[in-house]
Order: C-alpha cells, then sequence, then structure tokens
C-alpha cells in the first residue's frame, strides 16, 4: 500500500499580502471614524451660546452677577417623580430673611447637557406663596440641566443653573 503524502507549498508572505493587511486595516479605522462622525453629529446639536459673544460681555455678566448677589435671593428645587415617568418640579424662591418671594414670573427649562433635542419649557405655577410648581409629562431617567430665570417687578432678574440626576 502506497501513502500518499500531499505536499502543500509553504505560505509566503508576499508584497500584495501585506498590502491587503495594510488596506484592511485602514478601511477599518476609517469605517469606524465615520461612525464616531456620524455619531458625534446627531447626538451633540453644536454649540448653543456663542462663546465669542459671550466674552465680549463678560463685563455685563459680572455687572448682572452683581446686582443677583445684592438681592440676596435663593432657590430650592425638589422634584417627584410620580409613576407614568413623568416629574414634578418644585422651586421655593426666598429673599435674604428666608421670606418667601411671591408673585414672582418664574420661567425654566430642563434638557439634557450634551443634546438640545428633548429640551423642555417648563410652566411654573404658584401654588403657595413663593412656591412654584411645573409638571413635566415624560422625562427619561439620566442626566439634565434646569435653568430657571424669576422675575419680580422692580427687581433685577434672579438666574440659576443646576444639574438633575433623575432615575
Amino acid at each position: 500500500m502506497t501513502d500518499l503524502i500531499a505536499t502543500s507549498k509553504p505560505f509566503r508572505l508576499t508584497g500584495w499580502h501585506v498590502l491587503a493587511m495594510f488596506l484592511g486595516l485602514f478601511s477599518v479605522m476609517l469605517a469606524v471614524n465615520i461612525l464616531f462622525v456620524v455619531l458625534a453629529l446627531k447626538t451633540f446639536s453644536g454649540e448653543t451660546d456663542h462663546a465669542y459673544i459671550s466674552g465680549l460681555k463678560f463685563n455685563e455678566t459680572l455687572a448682572a452677577n452683581a446686582r443677583q448677589a445684592e438681592l440676596g435671593w435663593t432657590m430650592a428645587l425638589g422634584l417627584e417623580r410620580p409613576t407614568g415617568g413623568g416629574a414634578v418640579l418644585e422651586a421655593r424662591l426666598t429673599d435674604r430673611n428666608n421670606r418667601p418671594l411671591s408673585g414672582a414670573k418664574l420661567q425654566g427649562t430642563i434638557g439634557r447637557t450634551t443634546d438640545a433635542r428633548e429640551d423642555k419649557v417648563l410652566r411654573f405655577v404658584e401654588t403657595a406663596p413663593g412656591i412654584y410648581r411645573a409638571v413635566v409629562a415624560q422625562v427619561r431617567p439620566g442626566r439634565w440641566k434646569f435653568t430657571a430665570s424669576a422675575k419680580l417687578d422692580g427687581a433685577p432678574q434672579f438666574s440659576t443653573e443646576t444639574t438633575l440626576s433623575l432615575r
């Protein structure tokens, strides 16, 4: 009986193999970079505040912050998460003597820190002296940015901003 021994040609790395490996590697890198760029553009809406103009108005911002500090107003924010995915925000607005500030026009927004598409305008209603409530129908869990401004006749505008983590 004769044993058949298959003889195979030993593998030799040629220039075509190296070229194919380089083209494959760079194709994968290019595809991943394109994917990251597309995802970044879809999830980040871009620069919302113009840094150059904000820089030019820096002194105005400092003066507004000084006027706000003179007011001595503070805002405490409470949050309730009823069933159904909504949220109830309660803002307590007080003066420097911890007295409630009644009759203020309170406006606010809640939105993602990185995506303006989920921003929601808050409609605050005064439910008791110095206590303002806003109801948001649907708020997904995660990190949210809350901004609010209050205006009372004859007083400078009060502004505040904070980050919330919702579960």
